[in-house]
């Protein structure tokens, strides 16, 4: 490789850094970085590439004195915490690492990247791995497109034995980026690992998933607006013929969710995603005591407390669909 020449502008030398980088040769990129950055030592993009490349020859001391330069110079201070929070990690340090990883995530919100680098960090800690799924989930939400963020995901579930999210992103990371062998590496051991414990596969949690939370929205309305209507009509003393509107409202219900009830994989998903779980409890409460009301009316009573009650739970349902945005 031939030497930078003197004229030779910084910018160059960044440029043919990333190219060795991506070539597969990082410690060619480090060469040629360390003496343009004695002539330019306020760059901060090529001190990320000199942190990014040390930290692919594992060299992770060295990445983070770099990364440090570049975050009190002018540039990119996202990537410059991405890359300090993975050198910070490597070197043990987690809860330093997660610092900076959050401090990313804060400063670019919408920067997939980032979310990707904290879900890293926290999967690395056993205390943070749960969180680490979601995070990653996050991440697969924002860039679609992107393998890393589905990789990452499926590594995060795979830490947490979570052998249908890690299956099923693992297969979307594939789809992406046929050719990467350690996703096909952990897939198989995502598969061996899950056998035949009858769990659904990642795919079918994720069409359930698709079909549930739409499901969720219309119950919500069903029992929310229903269960309003049904406390002003009680108002002051509910009469037995107010108990044939309820019944009419607990057999809408129970219509719309027999469309997808059938589904196996729909009844798994209580059980791998908490929110699903949550809403549904929500739900069946709020229509078990909507159904034991309306008995309640049939035979002579005349409380509202129930209809309160019920009312609460599906508004507490709702709450938890409209702020889940369905993830």
């Amino acid at each position: 490789m031939r030497e930078v020449g003197m004229g030779e502008s910084i910018a160059a030398v960044v440029v043919r850094a990333a190219e060795l980088t991506a070539r597969g040769l990082p410690r060619k990129a480090i060469d040629l970085l360390r003496p343009a950055l004695v002539a330019h030592p306020l760059h901060a993009e090529a001190w990320c590439r000199l942190a990014a490349a040390h930290l692919d020859v594992g060299e992770p001391d060295p990445a983070l004195d770099a990364a440090k330069r570049a975050l009190v110079l002018d540039g990119d201070h996202a990537w410059a915490q991405r890359l300090a929070a993975l050198a910070l990690s490597e070197l043990g340090r987690h809860a330093e690492a997660a610092v900076a990883a959050r401090e990313c995530v804060r400063r670019k919100p919408g920067d997939w990247r980032c979310r990707v680098v904290l879900a890293e960090v926290l999967a690395a800690a056993p205390e943070t791995r749960v969180e680490a799924v979601e995070v990653a989930r996050e991440a697969a939400h924002l860039a679609p497109t992107e393998a890393r963020a589905f990789q990452v995901l499926g590594d995060a579930a795979l830490r947490v034995r979570d052998w249908g999210t890690a299956e099923w992103a693992y297969r979307s990371a594939l789809a992406l980026d046929p050719a990467d062998e350690d996703v096909h590496a952990n897939l198989a051991t995502v598969r061996r690992k899950r056998g035949a414990s009858g769990r659904p596969s990642g795919d079918a949690l994720s069409r359930a998933h698709e079909l549930v939370w739409p499901l969720f929205s219309r119950v919500a309305a069903m029992l929310v607006a229903g269960g309003l209507l049904l406390l002003l009509a009680g108002m002051p003393k509910p009469t037995p013929w107010i108990g044939w509107f309820s019944g009419a409202l607990v057999l809408a219900v129970c219509v719309v969710v027999g469309r997808v009830a059938l589904r196996r994989a729909v009844w798994a998903l209580p059980r791998y995603r908490p929110k699903v779980a949550v809403v549904a409890v929500l739900f069946g409460l709020s229509t078990l005591v909507l159904v034991g009301w309306t008995v309640a009316l049939f035979l002579g009573a005349t409380t509202m407390q129930p209809l309160v009650i019920a009312w609460l739970c599906a508004l507490a349902g709702g709450s938890v669909v409209v702020l889940g945005g369905g993830r």
